[in-house]
């Protein structure tokens, strides 16, 4: 009995161990929006049965959600293939890629578990019959929003994301007006009229006057609102614009902790309408029409169907530079974006139902740079400002004066390139004697590709990045017309000994001369905000064709157009102004409208 009883046990013992030994973890990195993420994953029997995610420097509220909620994600369907957190695109590639190579190091193929698509679900209203719908809670949607009840308006905040903020929450802090109190106390003398002026120098008069003026007119009372509410300043010292073509006195303000920290400031006066009945905020709920009758939009239908009906209706939707078939349209042949997965250009959409006209659509600034490796989001740039590199077009020519320039004009050289692809010529010398050219991670988070490792990757993937012994060898590689760069190179030597760029002015202590062997990376324009949007009037009345407003439509923000109010450049903090001073005229108006008519 003993030593049958004993046989059992270690029976027991081994089946124990057995099945211990099934479970084991694989664990592999990815580059996020900020660093490495990594992922493990417990496969056990053929099963995901865990996963786990970290990435300590990803943005928090939204990078951090995407690492808390795609490896359950991954566990209920049994598969590493899961959607993308919407508002961490970037953040949410990166978890998917290590779970992949984790996966991929198990050599285990997962069965996914078939899911019954569920019919889309929107939050409830928590009172009935709104006087203002505001679709969109980014910032612009949040001032507007606030506004309204602040002027006696129900209201209704309605965003299909899960938390308000928007793209703001992704932007720097900068600021920018005329006339603020810190500018006053600092004693720099400037005046709307002056800050209009310098719209219309930098922005070639593509700006609309009437929104000019009345952005310029209000931009100071939003930023003193701003540091009424608390935000944090720095040295309160107004600044040039550093990283757009400067202004003619300094007017930037830059808030410490970013958009995010505006977004924050004002989340607390939001929950406060919402707490006394006039705003109710339904996120996870988006809306996928407008209400249309004789002319006059009457309100929105939600995705599962439900109506909802308002005097008057605010798009507050932000751009369309996560919308790839909108920026083929209107602006570029080749493309990546930084825009949040959500930024689709819904508003547009509504806009063009209602009979809006559009302007200035054809521009939009995009950041050079980007290296199109793979997908629609960034994941790989390279330096616009790298010493020695020459750029060329398909052609072989060069198209702009690559160091020393202004940010306009480069960005202008990728505008203009045939296909938007601009080509950067490096040598061999350079690789081994500089810092690496890319970054990994995507545009400002990116990190520097270390030991030029991914360098090495792409070319010997021939990904955007190839190599010739000589410059003809590099040009057919990358596609560009060979003699036309063999000529471009022996004129641009020519230059550098005799130390004057005829063509461009490039300054003659930045000019290398190109000798083999040579380097070639295939660039493009990546976006962050669009540009051009529906014409509206200074009551940010939505206009159509005939330039009368739409009754019932008010938009503000991204959508509104950045062009429109700025002129064909970047100004320095005009996007982030913009949301407050638009934001609460849009507010303002609508609710004035909308209790008119009671």
């Amino acid at each position: 009995m003993k030593k049958g009883l004993s046989v059992l046990v270690a029976l027991v013992l081994a089946m124990a161990m057995g099945a211990c030994a099934l479970a084991e973890d694989y664990t592999a990195t990815a580059k996020g929006f900020g660093g490495d993420v990594t992922v493990t994953l417990t496969i056990e029997d053929g099963k995901l049965t865990a996963a786990a995610a970290e990435g300590p420097n990803e943005t928090d509220g939204i990078g951090s959600k995407a690492i808390e909620q795609l490896p359950a994600a991954m566990v209920a369907k049994n598969s590493v293939e899961v959607d993308t957190y919407a508002s961490a695109t970037v953040t949410s590639n990166a978890v998917l890629t290590a779970a992949a190579e984790a996966l991929a190091q198990s050599g285990v193929t997962l069965t996914p578990v078939e899911t019954v698509e569920e019919a889309p679900q929107c939050a409830k209203p928590s009172f009935e019959n709104p006087d203002v719908i505001v679709v969109g809670a980014g910032f612009s949607g949040m001032n507007a929003a606030l506004e309204a009840a602040e002027n006696g308006a129900k209201v209704y905040l309605i965003d299909k994301n899960d938390d308000m903020g928007g793209s703001i929450r992704f932007a720097g802090g900068t600021t920018s007006a005329a006339g603020a109190r810190m500018q006053i106390e600092a004693g720099v003398e400037d005046s709307p009229e002056n800050f209009a002026e310098d719209i219309v120098r930098m922005g070639g008069g593509t700006n609309v006057p009437e929104l000019t003026k009345k952005h310029t007119e209000n931009a100071a009372a939003a930023i003193d609102w701003l540091d009424d509410l608390g935000a944090d300043f720095g040295d309160r010292q107004p600044q040039m614009s550093s990283s757009y073509d400067a202004f003619n006195v300094p007017r930037e303000y830059r808030v410490t902790g970013g958009g995010k920290a505006m977004a924050n400031l004002v989340r607390p006066l939001i929950e406060e309408q919402v707490a006394q009945g006039n705003i109710s905020l339904m996120l996870n709920s988006e809306v996928a029409d407008i209400i249309l009758e004789d002319g006059v939009v009457k309100g929105v239908v939600m995705v599962d169907g439900t109506e909802y009906r308002a005097a008057a209706t605010i798009l507050a939707t932000g751009g369309y530079g996560h919308n790839e078939e909108l920026l083929h349209r209107y602006n570029y042949a080749n493309v990546l974006t930084m825009s949040p997965s959500f930024v689709t250009g819904d508003g547009y959409v509504f806009a063009e139902k209602a009979g809006a006209v559009f302007n200035n659509m054809d521009y939009l600034p995009a950041y050079p740079g980007g290296v199109p490796v793979g997908g629609f989001d960034v994941s790989c740039t390279a330096s616009v400002k790298y010493p020695g590199v020459i750029w060329v077009d398909n052609t072989g020519n060069r198209m702009v004066k690559e160091q020393d320039n202004l940010d306009s004009e480069r960005k202008a050289a990728y505008a203009n390139a045939p296909e938007n692809l601009v080509y950067m010529v490096l040598t061999q010398e350079m690789k081994d004697t500089q810092d690496p050219i890319l970054s990994v991670g995507g545009g400002f988070s990116g990190k520097t590709d270390e030991g030029w490792t991914y360098f090495d990757q792409l070319l010997a993937e021939g990904n955007c990045v190839y190599y010739g012994e000589t410059i003809e060898e590099v040009a057919e590689k990358a596609g560009i017309d060979a003699a036309g760069l063999a000529a471009t190179v022996t004129k641009y030597n020519e230059y550098v000994a005799s130390g004057e760029d005829k063509d461009f002015g490039r300054p003659a202590e930045t000019m290398v001369a190109l000798e083999g062997p040579f380097y070639v990376i295939k660039t493009c324009p990546y976006v962050m905000l669009t540009k051009g949007g529906p014409l509206m009037n200074p009551d940010a009345q939505v206009l159509n064709a005939d330039h009368d407003p739409i009754l019932g439509l008010y938009e503000c923000g991204e959508l509104a157009g950045g062009a429109n109010i700025g002129g064909s450049a970047n100004i320095g903090g005009l996007a982030n102004t913009s949301c407050i001073v638009w934001g609460k005229i849009a507010g303002a108006s609508a609710a004035a409208y909308a209790l008119a008519g009671k």
